[in-house]
């Protein structure tokens, strides 16, 4: 029963997570939209949640800022790659479209520990790829008239940026709290965004009135969403949580709609359903081979 309650919190979590990271990329879409540069939305998202720690939680800050070594760096500007380049991709590319080709990064983290880790690459994992790169042709349509385009590719890049810091986190001593972690990549981060404002002032534009809410509300979902992550990975099983991420999509479709007037196409539909269960066949891979030796 315990196991079955700590599932429940975990999945709803992961859906308060998943929200509040659609509503960060809405809030980058609108604000790179308007002539806001990604740096300064990078201050925000990293650099005012720090202060936030360092104020609340000064200790667990202390102890993140000592732990900083060459893999928490590694991560961090591994992190900042997919925190620009998805402020650009958001600025060309629809938001359900955006958030459906990231959805590959859960196959980019199976490849690279498959090559990285020795994991067992199955024929279902395979299958799974495969199911996945479809999608993602399906989703990007070069066929259209426009033909492929660049900017399409920048989910993909952010879907292996994604991998490789979350196979790095998997590298980190573990006497190293994700909670110090998380804490380090706002250091860092915080730190790189604000030393460039510094040295380059004219990027900086004063938030108006209108933009002033989609600021805010970077730096409080960012918090809220890593560490309702953080919480979800530390009491829930990995296979049970792992099909709520895709309620993201549906998010998605929703703000895309309500704040960008964005209607998903057939080919976002088809390729998002093929990624999705491509995602899936990677769970449940995982999942059912410990179930098998158990007997009744």
């Amino acid at each position: 029963m315990l196991i079955k309650n700590q599932n429940m919190l975990g999945a709803m979590l992961i859906l308060i997570a998943t929200l509040s990271l659609t509503l960060k990329d809405s809030a980058d879409k609108y604000l790179v939209q308007h002539d806001y540069h990604p740096v300064q939305m990078v201050f925000f998202r990293f650099a005012i949640p720090f202060l936030c720690m360092a104020i609340f939680m000064p200790k667990q800050t202390k102890v993140a800022i000592l732990a900083t070594n060459g893999k928490l760096i590694l991560r961090a500007l591994l992190f900042l790659v997919c925190a620009v380049t998805s402020v650009i991709a958001l600025k060309y590319i629809p938001l359900e479209m955006y958030i459906i080709i990231v959805q590959m990064g859960g196959i980019a983290y199976m490849l690279g520990g498959t090559l990285f880790f020795k994991e067992t690459l199955t024929p279902i994992k395979i299958i799974a790829t495969l199911v996945g790169f479809v999608g993602v042709i399906i989703v990007i349509n070069p066929t259209d008239i426009n033909g492929l385009q660049w900017v399409y590719l920048l989910p993909l890049l952010i879907a292996i940026a994604n991998s490789g810091y979350n196979l790095i986190t998997k590298t980190i001593d573990s006497s190293i709290s994700l909670l110090s972690v998380l804490i380090n990549s706002f250091f860092i981060l915080g730190l790189i965004s604000s030393t460039i404002l510094l040295a380059q002032p004219h990027i900086w534009k004063t938030p108006t009135l209108d933009a002033l809410p989609y600021f805010f509300t970077i730096p409080i979902v960012t918090i809220i969403s890593q560490l309702c992550l953080i919480k979800a990975m530390n009491i829930a099983e990995a296979s049970h949580i792992a099909p709520f991420f895709y309620f993201q999509i549906i998010f998605s479709c929703i703000f895309g709609y309500w704040l960008f007037d964005e209607l998903p196409t057939f080919y976002t539909i088809t390729g998002g359903l093929f990624i999705v269960a491509a995602g899936l066949l990677i769970t449940y891979s995982n999942y059912f081979p410990i179930n098998k030796n158990k007997t009744y």
